[in-house]
């Protein structure tokens, strides 16, 4: 299903689109990685399905697979059902598993879409992409979205380079150790974008 809609959409997009991407050559093509970028419009998932090498699972709100319909059709492209606030055990072990067997996972680390055109706030993130990729032992890596997604208008994707925290594999952390592995994150993605 997954690669049917990027196959279908793809195309549509980039007709709609003038879709400009630098640094795809830092994205792995094998092993467990987590892509992650900013997110202002449902149309990020679509785009960064597009410009991965690789075949995504996505972490979403659980709020979007209410009804069999929804349900059926995001998992069937490879999305995981998260809930932001608090969450689970379950689904901490199923990320963790996915990065461990060496696939490639993408997250919008600031847990929701933010306004277009508004600047990134780089405080304004979520930690768990640090504890993902820590507890997954793999690489992150930052992507910065940047479009007013109007019909033929530019999208600019910049990929950063990976960021490693081997440093803390198998090392006891703290929620505040997380919180700071995560602000790298999100300051490179700023970065990126020239915030």
């Amino acid at each position: 299903m997954y690669t049917l809609a990027r196959r279908v959409v793809g195309p549509i997009y980039r007709l709609l689109f003038r879709i400009r991407v630098t640094g795809r050559e830092n994205i792995p093509l094998d092993g467990g990685v987590i892509l992650c970028a900013n997110h202002t419009a449902y149309s990020d998932v679509v785009v960064l399905g597009m410009i991965s090498p690789r075949d995504l699972s996505f972490v979403a709100k659980e709020e979007l697979f209410k009804g069999k319909f929804l349900n059926r059709l995001f998992t069937s492209l490879g999305a995981i059902p998260i809930n932001r606030e608090k969450p689970s055990m379950d689904t901490f072990k199923r990320i963790v598993k996915i990065l461990k067997e060496g696939n490639a996972l993408a997250i919008f680390m600031q847990g929701g879409r933010r306004k277009k055109g508004e600047e990134m706030d780089t405080e304004d993130y979520k930690a768990g992409v640090a504890l993902f990729a820590i507890k997954g032992q793999v690489p992150v890596v930052p992507i910065n979205i940047k479009s007013t997604f109007k019909p033929f208008s530019k999208i600019h994707i910049n990929i950063g380079e990976a960021i490693s925290f081997e440093e803390h594999w198998g090392q006891k952390m703290r929620a505040e150790d997380f919180d700071k592995a995560a602000g790298k994150v999100m300051d490179a993605i700023a970065a990126l974008g020239g915030s």
